[in-house]
C-alpha cells in the first residue's frame, strides 16, 4: 500500500512539474500576442505565501490566459466542461494545463471537491465565480456558496479585476474591438482573515471587489473600441423590440440593429452607445428594460401559453465523462411551468421546478440539468436567442 501511494505521489509530482513548465512557456509565447491583440496591460501580483485561490470577473474567452499574466506561479483554472469535447485541442489542454471541469447548468459537487483538494495540496486555483461572461457589461450574480468554498479551502483569497473586456469582445458579439483592457489584483485576504469571516461575509467582499460596470467606466473615461461588426450578434442578448414589443424580431448587420416587424433601427458607435434618437443609450439600459418586460409578460400569460419557442434545434445529453449523445432534432418551447422538446421521434417535457440549474455557454447553447441529474444541451446552427429561456428560469425564482 505504501509503495502504491509513493508511486502515485511520484506520478502527481511529475505531472505538476510538467504543468509548471508549460505555464512558463505559454506566458512567454502567448503573453506578447495577448497584449497586442487585446491591448492588454496588467500589474504583477505581489508575493503570496502558500497556496491561493484567485477569483476574477469574466468577459472574454481568453480571460484565464489574461489573468495568468499577472501571476508568476502556476494555477489551475475551473472551466466549462465543454473544453473537454473539442477533440485534439481538448487533449492538448488536458496534457498542458488540466483544467478543472465544471458542467454548466448543474450544481457540480465534484468540481468543488476537486478544487478544495487541489488547494489543500498546496497548488493554486483560479475561478470565475459568475460562471458566465456578461451580456450587458455588469458583473453577474455571485452565489453565497462561493464564500463557503473559500472558507472550506482555508487558503489565501485573491480578488482580481479585468477592465475593458466587455467592449473588447462582447459576449453576444463577433470579432475583437480595438480598445483597451487592464487587469490587476484588487485585494488579498490571508487565511487568518478568512477564518474570522463567515461565508456570507466572504461572498460580500468578493461581490464588492469584482463589481464592474463597463458603461459606468466608459462614462468616466470614454475609450473607443473600434471594429467592423459592432452590432452583429446583439440579438443573442436582446430579443424584444422596445417599440412594437415583439419577441425575436431583431436582426443585426455590421453596426446596425433593426426590427423586422416594425422597422425600428439604430446603430452602435465605437463607444458602445446607440444613436441619440433611439429608446436607449446603452445595451445595459435596453437589457434592464427587457428584464422588466419579461416580468410583466410572464405574469400576463397563462400556463398553456407558449412563452418562447425555437425550431430546428439539436438536443444532446452530456455525461460526466464528457461524452455527448444525440437525443434528436426538433422544436423547443417554454411555458410558465415547463420546458418542452418536440423531437422528430419523441417529445420530452421538463418540469421547470425540477430543473436544478440552467446556464448558457458561448452565444447560443443552452444547458440544464433535470430532476434525475441528466445534463442536456440545446444547440442550433443558426443564430438564436436562448437567453430568453434563462431569463424566465431565473425570473421564476424571484416571483
Amino acid at each position: 500500500m505504501f509503495v502504491m501511494e509513493k508511486k502515485d505521489k511520484s506520478k502527481e509530482d511529475k505531472i505538476y512539474k510538467r504543468h509548471i513548465r508549460f505555464w512558463k512557456i505559454a506566458k512567454i509565447i502567448i503573453g506578447p500576442f495577448l497584449k497586442l491583440i487585446y491591448r492588454f496591460s496588467y500589474e504583477i501580483a505581489p508575493k503570496i505565501d502558500g497556496a491561493y485561490l484567485v477569483l476574477s470577473n469574466h468577459n472574454t474567452d481568453l480571460d484565464p490566459a489574461l489573468v495568468a499574466l499577472s501571476f508568476p506561479r502556476q494555477m489551475y483554472f475551473v472551466a466549462s466542461e465543454h473544453v473537454y469535447r473539442a477533440g485534439f485541442i481538448s487533449k492538448v489542454l488536458h496534457y498542458v494545463f488540466e483544467p478543472i471541469a465544471k458542467i454548466k447548468g448543474s450544481s457540480d459537487a465534484l468540481t468543488v471537491m476537486k478544487t478544495i483538494r487541489t488547494l489543500r495540496s498546496g497548488k493554486n486555483v483560479c475561478i470565475f465565480p459568475e460562471g458566465n461572461r456578461s451580456y450587458n457589461g455588469k458583473t453577474g450574480t455571485i452565489i453565497e456558496s462561493t464564500g463557503k468554498l473559500v472558507k472550506a479551502a482555508g487558503v489565501s483569497l485573491v480578488t482580481y479585476k479585468l477592465e475593458g473586456g466587455y467592449f473588447t469582445t462582447p459576449r453576444w458579439g463577433f470579432g475583437i474591438r480595438r480598445g483597451k483592457m487592464h487587469g490587476s489584483v484588487v485585494n488579498i485576504y490571508s487565511p487568518e482573515q478568512i477564518k474570522q469571516m463567515d461565508p456570507k461575509e466572504i461572498t460580500e467582499v468578493i461581490v464588492k471587489d469584482l463589481a464592474e460596470n463597463a458603461y459606468e467606466r466608459q462614462n468616466e473615461n470614454p475609450i473607443q473600441y473600434k471594429g467592423k461588426k459592432l452590432a452583429e450578434g446583439l440579438e443573442c442578448a436582446i430579443s424584444v423590440c422596445p417599440v412594437c414589443k415583439k419577441i425575436d424580431t431583431l436582426q443585426t448587420h455590421k453596426d446596425s440593429v433593426s426590427c423586422k416587424e416594425c422597422g425600428t433601427s439604430t446603430k452602435i458607435d465605437s463607444y458602445g452607445n446607440f444613436l441619440p434618437d433611439f429608446n436607449f443609450r446603452t445595451v445595459e439600459e435596453w437589457d434592464s428594460w427587457q428584464d422588466e418586460f419579461y416580468a410583466e409578460y410572464y405574469k400576463s400569460c397563462d400556463s398553456e401559453t407558449i412563452l418562447f419557442s425555437d425550431e430546428n434545434v439539436c438536443v444532446n445529453t452530456v455525461t460526466s465523462e464528457h461524452e455527448t449523445k444525440n437525443v434528436g432534432s426538433g422544436k423547443i418551447c417554454m411555458y410558465k411551468e415547463k420546458f418542452v422538446f418536440e423531437g422528430e421521434e419523441k417529445t420530452i417535457e421538463f418540469d421547470l421546478n425540477q430543473i436544478s440549474d440552467m446556464s448558457i455557454y458561448g452565444r447560443k447553447t443552452l444547458v440544464f440539468t433535470d430532476g434525475t441529474g441528466a445534463h442536456y444541451e440545446v444547440k442550433s446552427e443558426k443564430l438564436i436567442n436562448v437567453r430568453k429561456y434563462l431569463s424566465i428560469y431565473n425570473l421564476r425564482k424571484t416571483l
